[in-house]
Formats: C-alpha cells, structure tokens, sequence
C-alpha cells in the first residue's frame, strides 16, 4: 500500500503528549446535514507501531429540515450544531482541548488537484525551496482564477485550507524522495481548497468561545476520505469514492493514487425526501417511516405504488446529474467500475441500486455497469480497531486521518 507523502507537511507538530496524560484533541465535522465531533486521547500503540487515539466522547447534531434551501437560514442552523455540539463535548472534559480539527464537506469548501510541471534545457538540482516557489506560484494562479465561493456573502475573499504535495515525478518516474536529485522535468501533483474567510471565521470565533486559545485547522473531508480509502483499499488503483449527504453528492475519482477529480452536484438525501412529502402529501418524519417500511416490504399496494412514482421520479433527476459527471470526467479520465459510497444507510442502498441498474454504454468500455458498495466502519476499523458509535462514518474517517497526520508529523516510534 502507498501512503500520501506531503513533501511539504507542517512540521510544527511536536509531541506535546505524554502517553496518556495529555489534554484531548476535538475533531469537528461540519456536513450538510449535521455538525458532529468527538474527543480523541492522542495514543501511541507500540505492538502495531502507529497512532491508535481512542474516543473520549462523541456527539452528533443533525440540521434541521428545509422544506426549501436558504444559503442564510442554512448557515445560521449550522452555526447553532456547532454551538450544541462544542457544548456537548466540553461537558464531558475538564479542561480545553489541545487542538481543534474541522473538517468541512460541500457546501464549504472549493478544490482542485493541480499538476504544477517544471522543466529547463538543462538539469536542474531539487531543493525544498524549488518546489515551495513553484507551488506557492501556482496557488496564486488558483485562487486569482477562482469566482467568489458564494455571491451572497458581501465583501468576501478565500482562505487557503489545504495545499498538499500527493505525487512528485522526476523526468516521468515517480519519487518519494525527489530532493537533492537532479532533473530536467518534474511533475507536482497538488491538492489545492479553499473555502470563504468570513464563513471560516464565523466557525472559528464560534469554537474559539469554547476553547479559548487552542489552536484551530480546517481541513477538507473528501481530502481525508481520499487518503484514508487509499491506505486501506490499496489493492485497487481506479475507484470513485461518493460521499452522499442532505443536499450535495460529492463525486471524488481516484486513479493512480492521486484524487483527481472532486466533484459535487446539489442532490442528496433531502432531495429525496422533499419528493417523497410531495407526492405523499405529507410531512417529512412520515415521508421517512414510510420509506423504512416501504424499504421492508410492508406497505399495502396504494401506498407502495405512491411511493415507488416518487422514487422513480428522484432517481431520473439524481442519475441525470450523475451522468453529467461522468461525461465531465470522461473527457480527460477513464472511468473506473468500482465505486465505494459512504451516507446514510437508510436511504444511500436506495442510490446504490440505481447506479447498478443505469447503463453507461456510451461512456464506459467492455463492462458498462459498476460494482458499488456501501463503506461502513467495519470496513475502516482496521488494526485500531476504532468505534465512535452512531454518529456516522465522517467522524471514523476523520479520527484515522488524524491518527495518520500525527504519524506523518512526529515520526513517533
């Protein structure tokens, strides 16, 4: 298995813990669809050699409802999760948190993987210095090409949240240790997001209410899910990776152990359920019963013909912005079969199955319909063996990328 190498990782990190003695870390996720956080105890495990953190306390807050998307009463619902949630977490601690990790999935963030190339007539030596400027040009050239994230916030500018170094290729052949080595052409393969400053600074004076002065990183949830799946499915090197959520689907493509593509569409599960209150005339608690029974098979004939027209319906507007993601990417990637999908398991095998059921015979080639399966925390536990309850798969991934950046960081061992 290849894991990510971030040539140009913080190095800032030191070990401020003593085994067992040290403050917990507090890891946030902002979604679409809820806030959650947990506290991890930052813990080496010397039998398997890595960072293995255990949960202290976890906390979940699902966002409420909206019968029709507003960016303003959105933004104010996640603010007041996140309120709940740092509130739940600092009940059960006595003292602040060492560190506090946010991981933001769309609508917060923009990203793009780069391939930043160099080359000269004669050969070149690589230095640290080399790469920091062609990166730091080429992030400039991002975010000056890069709109507004969201045109109804005044006065807004972006904020860099990650610059990241996945791949670096000396004269085409792939290096894990490209300093101090001669060249004539190099190849970065950078993963650049960024997300607004005056939102980001919105989170960030909130949780600073809570924990005062502890130092606070944003970082990009597919970015985390990207190198977690990729350290644990390493067998395969071309995959989609689909995180569902309330209102957006994110589209991540993998190939050659880099994220190349990350694209999002607005249709989740809140647009399923807004057609299931319409067509059944009801509210949306009902509209959710009645899909987990219809899903068991034990609803009479009349309501279960009313709510196969309203799947019907959802599945034709889903598949549609899908199938526009592919034509997307099939202009300058080939398309994996393999698809790895992380939701809510209520209503994401209901996904699932209609991407089984579509034909792609004018994008994919030889097997036109793809192998999908739904990423559960089993499927992610590994040797830690972490569990973090009910509180959904995001805070999983999160807590082994976090184990994973202090591995990276402090080369502990």
């Amino acid at each position: 298995m290849c894991a990510v190498h971030w040539f140009n990782a913080p190095k800032s990190w030191h070990l401020w813990y003593n085994l067992g003695m040290a403050k917990p870390v507090m890891i946030i996720d902002l979604s679409n669809d809820s806030v959650g956080g947990l506290l991890l105890d930052p813990t080496y495990d010397k039998e398997h050699r890595k960072f293995c953190s255990p949960t202290r306390a976890v906390t979940h807050v699902p966002l409420p409802f909206q019968a029709e998307l507003n960016l303003e009463r959105f933004l104010n619902q996640v603010v007041v999760a996140l309120k709940t949630t740092i509130e739940a977490l600092a009940r059960e601690n006595n003292s602040r948190p060492a560190r506090v990790i946010c991981f933001l999935s769309a609508p917060f963030y923009a990203s793009q993987t780069r391939v930043v190339r160099h080359t000269t007539p004669e050969p070149f030596r690589v230095t640290a210095s080399l790469l920091k400027d062609l990166l730091a040009k080429d992030l400039n050239q991002f975010i000056s090409q890069h709109p507004q994230l969201y045109s109804e916030v005044i006065e807004d500018a972006h904020q860099v949240i990650e610059s990241k170094t996945m791949q670096v290729k000396l004269n085409r052949y792939l290096t894990h240790t490209p300093y101090d080595k001669l060249a004539s052409e190099g190849e970065l393969f950078h993963y650049v997001s960024i997300g607004s400053s005056r939102i980001l600074g919105r989170f960030r004076e909130v949780i600073q209410g809570f924990t005062h002065h502890a130092p606070i990183e944003f970082h990009s949830f597919p970015f985390a899910l990207f190198s977690v799946c990729r350290d644990h499915f390493g067998d395969q090197r071309y995959r989609f990776l689909l995180d569902i959520g309330a209102e957006v689907t994110e589209v991540l493509l993998l190939a050659e152990d880099i994220l190349w593509e990350s694209i999002s569409f607005p249709a989740g599960r809140n647009g399923l359920i807004r057609e299931l209150v319409k067509t059944l005339n009801t509210v949306p608690e009902e509209a959710l019963s009645a899909l987990r029974t219809y899903r068991r098979g034990g609803q009479n004939k009349s309501a279960s013909d009313k709510l196969t027209a309203a799947l019907t319906t959802f599945q034709k507007i889903w598949v549609g912005y899908f199938h526009e993601t592919l034509q997307t990417l099939s202009g300058q990637h080939l398309i994996p079969k393999d698809i790895l999908d992380i939701g809510d398991p209520l209503v994401v095998p209901l996904f699932l199955d209609w991407l089984k059921q579509e034909k792609y015979d004018e994008i994919m080639v030889g097997n036109r319909s793809f192998n999908v399966k739904l990423l559960t925390a089993s499927d992610l536990a590994g040797q830690c063996g972490y569990q973090i309850g009910q509180s959904g798969e995001h805070l999983l991934v999160e807590s082994i990328f976090y184990d994973k950046l202090l591995g990276i960081n402090n080369r502990y061992g």
